[in-house]
């Protein structure tokens, strides 16, 4: 039996939650709050600047994740990998703001490929600390419990921002979430070895087979395939919104910065318990229920969000926007997996995932290109490219209606 990297315990369970902190922190606090407002409101960019650049990190994480993940459960070393990405994507952030925009958005870059990537290794390190059918359980905490990481970013933009600065608040961040990552790192256990260079050859090779006879056995299945794509569609409009949430309420809907950071913990709040909720209403009315009253959700609250400029509507409607995202957020991800486990064959359920993954990152590559591309460089402004991501729920709830319970 291989030695696994991480002994099972429960301070080895608890670094582990602890370090989904961390990741909640860069994508809440970083990427959704601080980088946007330094962008727009430090360095003269626009929403094409942050974007493109969220794009372009997104389409190597694309590329690489296949590769990355068949390495790991090919030379079943996780940790030594963790470590490196996670030293890259923490010292990133730290650096961000100190030599001037180009080589912030290079390091930003940088921290988004490291981090997800760096994702990969995380998530699989559950194997390691589960047992006996309980790894829904160390998972849903992780994830509830790793939203503390985001509401404290957001709490220390709240108080800090002002005074301190964005660079500053960067490097916080940055310092935080090297803390948070410390305990996992050091528990590990590492083996170290030699690597052949034809290795990585013939794991691309290996990878890309996988890929294609994936998309073959798929194609038989059209519930699978409706559903791949409204996942496409309804993650479109999810990741550009969490991206531009921020910038849309200050700019467009004239919140002032502290009223933004209070719906944003309000919303973060809310979502912990619903998840749990949401939850327990799969388990008796069925996730393709959930899922389609969620995308409903979306529709409703982008096309709320898309209004209140272009109809006139007062600005105070961003507090129930901006609150209930939270809630049809958790309600996503809450059916998204019991919908694969219900569709995947037992044998394939690592394919399955692999797709509904695949899905998601194309996703988070078109989201900010497109925000970018309408707002700014075609210039119809943020009210077009908020009405844009309300009529990507909408395709998505369209794909999805025919999905059976």
């Amino acid at each position: 039996m291989a030695m696994l990297e991480l002994e099972r315990n429960p301070f080895t369970i608890t670094f582990w939650v602890i370090y989904d902190m961390a990741n909640t922190m860069f994508s809440a606090g970083v990427i959704g709050l601080v980088f946007p407002l330094w962008v727009i409101s430090q360095s003269g960019g626009d929403d094409a600047t942050i974007g493109y650049t969220l794009t372009i990190a997104m389409t190597v994480v694309f590329f690489l994740s296949p590769l990355v993940g068949s390495l790991s459960d090919i030379l079943k070393r996780r940790m030594p990998f963790l470590l490196v990405l996670t030293l890259g994507w923490t010292a990133s952030t730290t650096l961000i703001g100190t030599w001037g925009m180009n080589s912030s958005l290079l390091l930003i870059l940088i921290a988004l490929v490291f981090i997800q990537l760096a994702n990969i290794f995380y998530n699989a390190l559950l194997g390691d600390l589960s047992k006996d059918g309980n790894a829904g359980l160390i998972g849903g905490v992780g994830i509830g419990l790793g939203y503390i990481g985001a509401i404290t970013a957001v709490l220390l933009s709240l108080f800090l921002l002002k005074d301190g600065g964005h660079v500053n608040l960067f490097r916080l961040m940055g310092f935080c979430s090297l803390l948070f990552t410390v305990p996992l790192l050091v528990v590990g256990r590492y083996k170290f070895g030699s690597i052949n260079g034809s290795l990585f050859a013939d794991v691309l090779g290996e990878t890309l087979s996988k890929i294609k006879s994936s998309f073959q056995r798929s194609a038989t299945n059209p519930d699978w395939i409706r559903f791949l794509i409204s996942r496409f569609w309804y993650l479109w409009a999810v990741n550009a919104a969490s991206s531009f949430a921020v910038l849309y309420a200050v700019q467009t809907v004239k919140m002032s910065e502290t009223e933004v950071q209070m719906i944003l913990i309000i919303g973060i709040a809310t979502g912990i318990p619903m998840g749990a909720i949401w939850g327990w209403i799969v388990d008796k009315i069925g996730a393709s229920t959930v899922l389609k009253a969620n995308i409903a959700g979306w529709v409703l609250l982008l096309g709320i969000a898309a209004a209140i400029p272009l109809m006139k509507w007062p600005s105070s409607l961003w507090w129930f926007v901006g609150s209930f995202s939270g809630t049809v957020l958790s309600g996503l991800y809450a059916a998204e997996r019991p919908i694969v486990l219900a569709m995947a064959p037992s044998q394939r359920r690592s394919e399955y995932f692999a797709m509904f993954t695949m899905s998601g990152r194309l996703a988070a590559i078109v989201a900010p290109f497109s925000w970018g591309m309408v707002s700014a460089t075609l210039g119809f402004g943020q009210p077009a490219a908020m009405a844009t991501l309300a009529i990507c729920a909408l395709i998505a709830s369209v794909f999805i209606t025919s999905l059976k319970s």
